[in-house]
């Protein structure tokens, strides 16, 4: 066999003294799986396959995530070595469902498919993420192999776990686990699991992440890109890659299912979670088992590959045969796509779309073990990285005026240090925050100490510190959020950036005291000195040690479909003031007509023991009474109810919307006399955008337009 004196020459090629291997068994699997790749197996002269992958792009909001673009694919490969081989589209769809309801065919579809049918031959961890296109430009996950010769410099090794498989026929595979474990903080580099077929070495599952997030500005730098700061950092974040194979015919190790799940951020506004899941089915395979592997030919340069694929294109009819070339090497596929576009789009071998938060193809089982492999992953090494300061953070209410600032973090692999100060050009008041981050398998902690404004009753949806509520207190004189200050020490544990963010909890002990109204400046008081902003909210002075939970479930994220979110919150205080609240909202949202959409909101929250004005619940504001200014009510229990109708056409709602609330002392609220807000809206993007006039009906009246995010329509 070729492999054997591969292995030895590989092996002798490591220095004896390498800091590579954990334990000699870690050596030996580098050795041997690095071996196997440098050969190819031409065992198998033709598959057949079943393909089916879903995509989904989505955006996260307060109240509900919503579905930005979405696909299904549903193929039959047939791929033979030495012939053409052919690819029929037997299901396809794709829509952006916060743009248009309609579903359509994907784009570019003929120039597509021929990436799924994969070459046997080729290195397992790379199918789906390392190929070549129909372009040659490559597509997917761009990760330094940490079997590539010369790899050592880039990862360690370890052996891991082992399993033995048993067969009916008293056959045993037995495989073995390489643990990879990145040497620096680097996007390129993983950190991973490789389980290897003890006889052949092949990988045949690999479960793995980057080493640290994407980051716009250090892995592709900004120079030549004109961003705004308020969108800073941009960073994507990996919560997984897996890729598993399937034994089939008893003989070979072929792909069954590769997925990811990751989330892009653009500074602390915006979380967009992509999810991708490809499955292979169906097999019938042909081959000899006996044929020798055969060394693998040297890589193309990128003049040689350039020229094959010129030469292919020529050779192919456009119209249906498509090209797939890496390294020099082309293959032609026929291409087949049925002319009849509703059985494509309505094709039952489609896999579903996603239909909520955690829906997956993943059975249970597989994904409880993928979880538990994750949790196994070896850490980020230890490392000091500064990333460079943010500077010219701005906010604006009437407490601060003005208030610049900046902020910094600090890597350390396994801790994320941050900081930020500002100071308040109304008083010279400073804000300053210092944290440390733990991301664990499931959860996100952080430890932070501070003292800083805040706003009441941020659950109330209307983000006063925000850059909307800076923006409408500059050019409009309207400030929607009360304040006080507080000094303290808090912990707060989250699910980690890349899962559904389905709960929350905060455990704190702080000063609280009040905050006082310092500036009357806005456009509006420039022009008019009558135009005030109204008093902020009298916080009482206290010292407590509070905790707060919320829980949030979410199912549905087509406009066209019902769909539904809610939340529940829990928290209190024992100190100065000893209370205990609670809060649930509930969102529904649903086709009425053809062309008509309805939703509604209901929620409310009750508390008990002594509750400081702080902690009492406000209402008023596009958060929760629309037609009425920030914090016109507030009580220690509240209910309240939105509902809106509006034409069933996501990129642009028009709607109708009624608002009722009532705030006040909890043994005398009562549904009568409720505060009535009505107007009309429209909405943006599945509701992201939003812009209302609303009437107040009831004292104090008046007309308010509010442009804000996050609406219910």
């Amino acid at each position: 066999m070729i492999i054997a004196p591969l292995v030895l020459l590989l092996a002798a090629q490591q220095p004896a003294d390498s800091s590579a291997y954990l334990d000699p068994t870690a050596r030996r699997l580098v050795a041997a799986a690095r071996a196997r790749r440098e050969t190819v197996d031409r065992s198998i002269s033709a598959y057949t396959v079943t393909m089916r992958e879903r995509i989904g792009a989505g955006v996260r909001a307060l109240r509900r995530d919503r579905m930005l673009y979405r696909r299904e694919l549903a193929l039959h490969i047939e791929w033979r070595r030495d012939s053409v081989g052919s690819i029929e589209v037997i299901g396809a769809r794709q829509a952006i469902p916060a743009v248009r309801p309609r579903v359509e065919l994907p784009e570019d579809l003929k120039g597509d498919v021929a990436d799924y049918a994969f070459d046997p031959a080729d290195d397992g961890i790379t199918v789906g993420f390392g190929g070549g296109d129909h372009d040659g430009e490559g597509k997917g996950v761009r990760l330094a192999h940490p079997l590539a010769p010369g790899s050592e410099a880039d990862y360690r090794f370890a052996t891991g776990d082992s399993t033995v498989l048993a067969f009916p026929d008293g056959r045993t595979i037995v495989l073995r686990e390489l643990r990879v474990i990145p040497r620096r903080l680097d996007f390129q580099l993983m950190t991973g699991s490789l389980w290897l077929d003890e006889a052949t070495h092949g990988v045949v599952r690999a479960l793995f992440k980057p080493a640290r997030p994407f980051d716009f500005e250090e892995d592709v730098g900004d120079e030549d890109h004109d961003i705004p700061g308020f969108v800073k950092p941009i960073r994507g974040e990996v919560r997984f890659i897996t890729i598993d194979y399937g034994l089939w015919d008893g003989r070979w190790w072929l792909p069954r299912l590769i997925a990811f799940d990751a989330v892009a951020t653009a500074g602390s506004w915006l979380q967009m979670p992509l999810r991708y899941e490809r499955l292979y089915s169906d097999y019938e395979v042909t081959g000899d088992t006996t044929l020798r592997r055969s060394p693998r030919p040297p890589r193309a340069t990128a003049a040689v590959d350039s020229t094959a694929r010129a030469q292919c294109h020529e050779q192919t009819d456009s119209t249906t045969v498509e090209c797939q070339c890496r390294d020099g090497h082309c293959r032609q596929f026929a291409v087949h796509i049925p002319t009849d576009t509703a059985a494509l789009l309505g094709s039952l071998e489609l896999p579903p779309a996603f239909a909520g938060v955690g829906d997956t193809l993943i059975s249970t089982g597989e994904m409880q073990d993928l979880m538990h492999g994750l949790g196994r992953l070896p850490e980020a090494p230890w490392q000091f990285h500064a990333r460079p300061p943010r500077w010219g953070l701005a906010r604006f209410n009437r407490v601060e005026g003005l208030s610049l600032g900046a902020k910094g973090e600090v890597d350390l692999g396994r801790l994320q240090l941050d900081g930020a100060a500002r100071v308040a050009l109304s008083d010279g008041e400073p804000d300053v925050e210092g944290g440390v981050t733990r991301d664990a398998q499931t959860a996100r902690i952080r430890l932070a100490a501070y003292r800083r404004l805040n706003a009441v009753d941020a659950a109330a949806g209307s983000n006063a510190l925000g850059f909307g509520n800076s923006l409408g207190a500059l050019l409009l004189g309207r400030d929607d959020g009360d304040y006080f200050r507080s000094a303290g020490l808090g912990v707060t544990v989250s699910p980690v950036v890349t899962a559904p963010q389905t709960f929350s909890v905060r455990v704190y002990a702080e000063r609280q005291r009040r905050a006082v109204k310092r500036t009357d400046f806005s456009l509006p008081h420039a022009l008019h000195d009558d135009h005030l902003f109204r008093p902020n909210v009298i916080a009482d002075s206290a010292d407590q040690l509070g905790a707060a939970v919320t829980l949030r479930a979410q199912r549905g994220f087509d406009p066209a479909a019902a769909r539904w979110s809610t939340d529940v919150t829990l928290d209190g205080g024992a100190g100065t003031y000893g209370f205990g609240r609670g809060s649930v909202a509930l969102r529904v949202a649903a086709p009425l007509l053809p062309q008509v959409s309805g939703a509604i909101e209901v929620a409310g929250g009750t508390s008990a023991g002594r509750v400081p004005r702080q902690s009492r619940w406000y209402l008023g504001g596009p958060g929760t009474l629309r037609g009425y200014g920030g914090g016109v009510i507030s009580g220690d229990a509240f209910w309240r109810a939105r509902a809106e109708v509006a034409n069933n056409f996501p990129a642009a709602h028009v709607a109708l919307f009624c608002d009722v609330g009532r705030a006040g002392p909890r043994d005398h609220l009562s549904l009568a006399r409720p505060l009535v807000g009505v107007g009309v809206g429209a909405s943006f993007l599945d509701g992201l955008m939003r812009i209302d006039l609303g009437r107040a009906l009831r004292s104090p009246k008046g007309w308010r337009l509010d442009l804000y995010v996050d609406g219910i329509l």
